[in-house]
């Protein structure tokens, strides 16, 4: 989940680069789901509503779910003034354990499962409140050299896929497809996201 930032550095949080990525990834994410007005989705993560604000359109309803409250008073700003989403929408400051009902179709995050120390348990906590039949929908950073958040430190500095799809294997999850969605450059080096598709098993 996103790391606890101050007001200021939350205010400016929307950047060209965010922007396009967050864009480039909710392109992906309706090129393989049929989003639809019955839907209740998840946004993990949401920092400033980047993605759950643009899938919003799309469905019935939305929940933002992020432990920075900075964030969170971006996100509730934006969403009672210019980008006011046309689905009813819940925002909850806290952990992934704040949400217990089990009625999730759609689940995704972007960037933010990296800053998870726990990623099992984090999924197994997907995987009770996704509907059997429902999509987790992870975008995220490809194994990298450590370097791309510089001097902060973070619990994972990317993902090897089929480690994380054992992990979703693990909690009841079959993955669909995984491939890399972008590019990003940074200090002459090139990190690559993943965009990771999982159905919630029948069972």
């Amino acid at each position: 989940m996103t790391t606890e930032f101050n007001r200021e550095k939350a205010i400016s949080w929307d950047s060209p680069l965010k922007v396009e990525i967050s864009s480039k990834f909710v392109s992906e994410m309706k090129k393989n789901i049929n989003f639809g007005k019955s839907l209740k989705v998840m946004d993990f993560g949401c920092g400033t509503g980047l993605v759950g604000l643009n899938i919003a359109p799309l469905v019935k309803s939305v929940v933002f779910i992020d432990t920075s409250k900075a964030m969170l008073e971006v996100l509730q700003h934006k969403a009672e003034n210019k980008q006011k989403p046309s689905a009813s929408y819940k925002i909850i400051h806290g952990s992934i354990d704040r949400y217990t009902s089990k009625d999730i179709d759609v689940l995704f995050t972007l960037m933010a499962l990296h800053h998870i120390e726990d990623t099992q348990a984090t999924i197994e906590r997907f995987a009770s409140i996704i509907k059997p039949g429902g999509v987790l929908v992870i975008g995220d950073l490809n194994e990298e050299d450590g370097l791309f958040h510089g001097t902060e430190s973070v619990p994972h500095n990317g993902f090897y896929i089929p480690q994380l799809a054992q992990e979703l294997e693990n909690s009841d999850f079959d993955v669909v497809k995984t491939y890399t969605f972008n590019t990003i450059k940074r200090d002459h080096k090139e990190y690559e996201q993943f965009i990771l598709f999982a159905k919630k098993r029948l069972k």
